[in-house]
């Protein structure tokens, strides 16, 4: 399925500061947290407790590859950062809100 039109890197903060505070899951179901960090997203897994990020560059290059495949597969996205698992979770729980993700809200 691809994205009826593209997601700015600003829309992707938005989604990630809309889901600031809540629980959210990857596709395998592990669980885990987002926040934004000098506007840049970082994942907290529940497994370890410890926030991290690989920084902006690989939060745009995901997103390059989003806005061209439209892909929900984490595998897609392996070369590109190692939080692929957490964008597409990001990604999906605004689905499932019943937010377009593409909105900015």
């Amino acid at each position: 399925m691809l994205p009826t039109n593209e997601m700015t890197y600003q829309e992707l903060l938005e989604l990630a500061r809309r889901s600031a505070g809540m629980t959210l899951k990857t596709v395998t179901g592990k669980r885990f947290r987002v926040g934004i960090y000098m506007d840049v997203p970082f994942f907290t897994p529940e497994s370890t407790g410890r926030g991290q990020s690989d920084g902006r560059k690989a939060a745009e290059r995901f997103l390059a590859r989003f806005n061209q495949t439209g892909s929900l597969r984490p595998g897609d996205y392996a070369r590109l950062t190692r939080n692929a698992s957490y964008f597409v979770g990001l990604i999906r729980h605004g689905q499932d809100a019943g937010s377009d993700p593409h909105e900015a809200g």
